[in-house]
C-alpha cells in the first residue's frame, strides 16, 4: 500500500471527518423527504434515524478494540476468510461509488439551477473532478485537516437560520406527535442523510490517540443528528410541514429569505460555503472508494484515485435527472443501510467472541 494511506489523524480530525462524510447534500432536501410521511413530527423521525450512525460508530469501535486496531480489510479476512472479505469490500466499494456519484449529481443539479446555468454539466463535473482527485490523492491526513477547517467555516451556515426564530410559529409543530406509526415509517427517509458514516470502519486504525475513542464516535453522531434535526425542525417551524413537502430544497428556500445588511446577495455566500461542504464530503467518499479499490486490486492508492473516478463520473451523469436520482436512491439506500447494519452487528458479535 502507498504511504499516503498510512497517514495518521488526530481524534479531533476523526470527529470532523465523520461529520464531513455525512453532512452535505442531504441538509437541503432532508426536511422535504422526512415530512412526506411524518408531517410536523419529521424532526422526531430524524432523531430516531440517528440510531444508524450511532450503531455504526459503536460497532467500528468494538472491532478495533478487540482486534488491536487491525485494519478493516485484515479484520474481515481474519473473520470471514479472503474470499468473503473481498465480497464485503466490493460491496462497500459499490456503496461508496453510489454515495459519491449521487452527491456529485445533486451538486450539479443545484448549481445548474442557481448560479451555473450557463455552464454545461460536463464543465461543472470536470472541474469538480479535478478538485476531488487532487484532494483525495494526498490521503487521509490532508482530508482530516480539510474537514476540520471547512467545518469551522461552514458552521456559520447553521447560525443564520436562528434569524427566523421570531418569524415562525409553534402551531406548525403541533401536535408534536401526530402519529407514532407515521413517525416510524418515516425513519427510512432519514437514512440517506446519514449515509457516509461507514467511513468510520476504514479510518479508525489511523487515529493516533485512542483514549476516549468511544466518546469521539458518540460526539460525531451527536453533532450530525443535531444538525439534521435542527434544520428539519426550523423548516417545519417556519414553513409548516405542508409547504416543506412542496419545496424540494426547503433549507435553501429559508436561506434565500434571510436578509443580512452587509451582504447584498446572501444566496451566493450560502452556496459558496455549502460548496465547501460538498467538496469535502466527496473527498471523504473518494478516499474510501480509492482505498477499497486499492486493497482489492493491489493498485497503489494514488493511481486508484484516478482510475476509479471515470466510473463515478459516468454514474453521476446517469443520475443528473433529479427525479431519476431520487427514485434510485429511495429504493437502493434503505437496502444498503439494512445490509450494512446487519453486517455491522454480526461482525461486532463475532469480534467480541473471537477477541476474548
Amino acid at each position: 500500500m502507498s504511504k499516503v494511506i498510512e497517514n495518521k489523524i488526530t481524534q479531533r480530525q476523526y470527529i470532523f471527518i465523520l461529520v464531513s462524510a455525512v453532512v452535505g447534500i442531504g441538509i437541503l432536501s432532508a426536511p422535504n423527504s422526512i415530512c412526506q410521511i411524518a408531517e410536523q413530527s419529521g424532526w422526531i423521525s430524524m432523531i430516531i434515524g440517528g440510531i444508524y450512525p450511532l450503531i455504526i460508530c459503536y460497532c467500528s469501535y468494538l472491532n478495533y478494540k478487540h482486534f488491536n486496531n487491525t485494519h478493516f480489510y485484515q479484520l474481515n479476512e481474519r473473520l470471514y476468510g479472503k474470499f468473503i472479505a473481498k465480497i464485503i469490500f466490493l460491496f462497500f466499494l459499490i456503496t461508496m461509488i453510489i454515495y459519491e456519484a449521487s452527491v456529485l449529481a445533486g451538486f450539479y443539479n443545484i448549481l445548474s439551477k442557481e448560479i451555473a446555468f450557463f455552464l454545461s454539466p460536463y464543465a461543472v463535473l470536470i472541474l469538480v473532478s479535478l478538485v476531488i482527485i487532487y484532494t483525495a490523492s494526498f490521503g487521509l491526513q490532508s482530508i482530516g485537516r480539510l474537514s476540520e477547517i471547512v467545518f469551522y467555516f461552514s458552521s456559520i451556515l447553521f447560525l443564520f437560520p436562528l434569524a427566523i426564530i421570531g418569524k415562525g410559529s409553534f402551531l406548525n409543530i403541533k401536535p408534536i406527535i401526530s402519529s407514532v406509526e407515521n413517525i416510524l415509517n418515516s425513519v427510512p427517509s432519514s437514512f440517506y442523510s446519514y449515509a457516509g458514516i461507514e467511513i468510520s470502519f476504514f479510518i479508525m486504525p489511523y487515529v493516533v490517540n485512542k483514549k476516549n475513542f468511544k466518546k469521539a464516535g458518540f460526539v460525531s453522531t451527536a453533532i450530525i443528528v443535531f444538525i439534521y434535526t435542527f434544520l428539519t425542525f426550523i423548516c417545519i417551524y417556519y414553513l409548516g410541514y405542508e409547504l416543506t413537502t412542496k419545496i424540494y430544497y426547503p433549507v435553501f428556500f429559508i436561506m434565500e429569505t434571510i436578509e443580512v445588511s452587509i451582504i447584498s446577495d446572501f444566496k451566493v455566500v450560502f452556496i459558496f460555503l455549502w460548496s465547501g461542504m460538498i467538496l469535502k464530503i466527496m473527498a471523504c467518499d473518494h478516499y474510501v472508494v480509492s482505498y477499497t479499490f486499492s486493497r482489492l486490486t493491489r493498485i497503489p492508492y494514488k493511481k486508484s484515485c484516478i482510475i476509479t473516478w471515470p466510473f463515478i463520473l459516468m454514474f453521476a451523469i446517469f443520475m443528473i435527472p433529479e427525479h431519476g436520482r431520487n427514485v434510485f436512491l429511495g429504493k437502493s439506500v434503505p437496502i444498503i443501510v439494512f445490509t450494512i447494519l446487519t453486517y455491522s452487528i454480526i461482525t461486532a458479535i463475532m469480534v467480541k467472541i473471537k477477541g476474548r
